[in-house]
């Protein structure tokens, strides 16, 4: 089973489409979804396609990297609420404002999060790749649409000064111990453990 620090039901709803794929998702395919996110994601200058056509890849390649996110044993996924500050998924996308800008940076974070688990060879729960990747992203769109997502700005200013790594401990810390208060101590990580644990 896949093992997640899972904080809301309401992520599956958020890209719930092709979850029911026959064929759970291959390394191969999500890496080759990776590329074709990071090809066609806000900010690749290099892309040759159409508006249409990339934002018709990236939601492609979004639907593998969440199955795969969700399916694979080889990728653990902290969606805490300290290591996923932009989306409240308690609440749903549909009721945040920017909920688009939000999902695609949602997108992002499990791109980078999952590239740098399959890199390493071993799953590790720890944000920061996924914050890389997200914040990425997000300045592209803060340059093209002038996008302002206040959770985003507050990860951006920490990387600036130098203290994102390690607040992306802290925030990974925060959630096992939300975990352990509410599931009590595990020999392991956890197994697809669904929370509604909210920020202190």
């Amino acid at each position: 089973m896949p093992r997640f620090l899972f904080c809301a039901p309401a992520l599956a709803l958020a890209f719930a489409a092709p979850l029911h794929a026959a064929e759970p998702v291959s390394r191969a395919q999500v890496l080759d979804a990776i590329r074709a996110f990071e090809a066609n994601a806000p900010g690749n200058l290099a892309s040759q396609r159409s508006a249409q056509e990339a934002s018709d890849a990236v939601a492609r390649a979004s639907g593998t990297i969440v199955r795969f996110s969700l399916e694979s044993d080889d990728v653990v996924i902290d969606l805490g609420s300290d290591s996923v500050t932009w989306c409240d998924v308690r609440k749903g996308l549909p009721e945040l404002s920017r909920s688009g800008e939000r999902g695609l940076l949602l997108a992002a974070y499990l791109s980078g999060c999952v590239k740098a688990q399959l890199a390493q060879g071993r799953p590790d729960p720890n944000p920061y790749p996924g914050w890389i990747a997200m914040l990425r992203v997000y300045r592209a769109m803060k340059v093209r649409d002038g996008a302002s997502v206040p959770e985003a700005e507050e990860l951006l200013s920490r990387q600036m000064d130098g203290s994102l790594e390690t607040h992306a401990a802290v925030a990974l810390q925060r959630s096992r111990d939300r975990l352990q208060k509410a599931y009590g101590p595990t020999g392991g990580q956890p197994q697809q453990i669904v929370t509604a644990s909210s920020r202190p």
